[in-house]
């Protein structure tokens, strides 16, 4: 093992870690033929980096239940690198081109701290490493893996990733294919040789393939535009229209641009009784519990409409290169139930909503979505935020977690969660990350896992208060649960 050089990360020095990775074998997601260029469901991601300088970074959290040798890692690391997670993008010179992904032939270094923590501290260190950790997209840094041993004898593993790279799912996946293989032994292939990277440079930049992929959105934006004004003259049946709300501006409700979190956890088996009970889903209370935060902090008292947005997996099967694949639907609420309640309206507000997305109703931006390659972003920025349309409330189900995702070197995660963020949100600036809450869902056999975020510094103060309303509210809805 090479120290690299020296970081430091809540009062712990850590180490970059030389992974051995040249290791022999064929590297799964060679992309040195294949045209993979940013796609519609990229272009929020893409817009926020070049725009505002905000790099959304997603990020899974194990506590394992045991010690991880260094060699796992290592070799975990390795597999990562070998998975669709591994990319760089290369910025193309024609105006209104897309950029393309090719290959990172070069792992990013394993980090491994070598100060011990409390298990209790496990959150307040990835939480950190999540806010802190520096991913390039262009320079083929789009993931880190770091660790650290508790004092207990446990291991938390984080796993950081651009959401450019990769949305919610993709992650996830591509984590358990990492976890099984290594767990395996097997050996990880090996990134492909910088030559190839350097002919399929010369494809991906080439004039002509970048001319074809500008005209492509010139005429994409066109049909999107026409699509927008068939839907004003329909009235815009089937979407959602942005709340009308009587709070101020998020700059002054959140001067400090900072989240409070909290996360909990409650036996499958109990959500699954309780949503039953309730004449609703699983999704259906996971909604109902974050809004309910909404309600009880007063940001929005009884009776004031509630908007929620979730994001749906568009996914064709595991063969699909896109690295986002999500369409968003909104749905408004104004009597959602109170814990005890039924969740019937819930239920039937997102079937609506579903429905709608199947036959193609979108709201006018997602029509729109191509001329953030034609159009330059500081032109866009007055656009896209003006107005109340962003959601109170944001809410991802990632749903069931493969099991491989939760086992390495003989140790089982005793806990598990998904969450996400934006990196550099200046608090001068008027714009802000989320309105209300946000909040990601991952499910296990055993638990039902979710982060929360409260993006409202007015109603959502520190830690402990968003803890105390998530604890409340869980308990009010009769569900054995933990929150941490």
């Amino acid at each position: 093992m090479r120290a690299a050089s020296a970081i430091r990360a809540t009062d712990h020095t850590a180490e970059l870690v030389d992974d051995g990775s040249a290791s022999h074998g064929r590297y799964r997601t060679d992309l040195s033929r294949r045209d993979i260029r940013l796609g519609d469901a990229d272009t929020t991601y893409w817009f926020l980096h070049r725009a505002l300088g905000w790099d959304v970074v997603l990020q899974l959290v194990w506590v394992m239940n045991g010690p991880i040798a260094a060699d796992t890692l290592a070799l975990l690391n390795r597999q990562l690198a070998a998975g669709r997670l591994h990319r760089r993008l290369i910025v193309p010179r024609m105006p209104g081109a897309r950029p393309v992904w090719t290959n990172a032939y070069q792992a990013p270094a394993l980090v491994v701290d070598h100060a011990e923590i409390d298990e209790a501290e496990a959150d307040d260190w990835a939480a950190e490493e999540m806010a802190t950790v520096r991913l390039d997209a262009e320079a083929g840094r789009c993931w880190r893996l770091r660790a650290i041993r508790c004092a207990s004898g446990a291991t938390v593993i984080s796993l950081c990733a651009l959401h450019l790279v990769a949305d919610g799912r993709t992650l996830v996946t591509a984590a358990a294919a990492a976890m099984a293989a290594t767990d395996r032994g097997a050996p990880a292939p090996a990134p492909p040789a910088g030559a190839a990277e350097r002919r399929w440079s010369r494809f991906a930049h080439s004039l002509v393939s970048d001319a074809r992929d500008a005209a492509a959105q010139v005429h994409a934006a066109a049909g999107g535009l026409a699509r927008v004004a068939g839907s004003t003259l329909r009235g815009g049946a089937g979407v959602v229209e942005p709340v009308a709300a009587n709070r101020a501006p998020i700059v002054e409700r959140s001067p400090q641009a900072r989240w409070a979190r909290a996360t909990a956890s409650v036996p499958t088996s109990e959500w699954d009784r309780v949503a039953a009970n309730a004449g609703g889903t699983a999704n259906s209370l996971f909604i109902a519990t974050v809004t309910g935060l909404l309600r009880s902090s007063g940001y929005a008292p009884v009776g004031d409409p509630i908007k929620v947005g979730i994001p749906v997996d568009r996914r064709d099967g595991e063969d699909d290169p896109r690295t986002n694949a999500t369409a968003g639907v909104s749905i408004v609420l104004t009597d959602e139930p109170v814990p005890g309640g039924t969740l019937h309206t819930i239920r039937r507000a997102c079937k609506q909503a579903f429905v709608a997305l199947a036959a193609g109703q979108r709201p006018a931006i997602a029509h729109l979505q191509s001329m953030v390659w034609l159009i330059p972003p500081a032109w866009l920025v007055g656009m896209v935020t003006a107005g109340d349309g962003m959601p109170d409330a944001m809410v991802s189900n990632l749903g069931a977690v493969p099991a491989a995702a939760g086992q390495l070197d003989g140790a089982t995660a005793c806990r598990f969660v998904f969450r996400g963020m934006a990196q550099g949100v200046d608090p001068n600036l008027p714009y802000r990350f989320g309105d209300g809450v946000q909040s990601w869902l991952t499910r296990t056999d055993d638990r039902v896992t979710f982060a929360v975020f409260g993006c409202d510094e007015e109603y959502f103060d520190s830690d402990e208060h968003l803890r105390t309303l998530l604890d409340d509210e869980l308990t009010a809805w009769g569900l054995v649960h933990e929150v941490w």
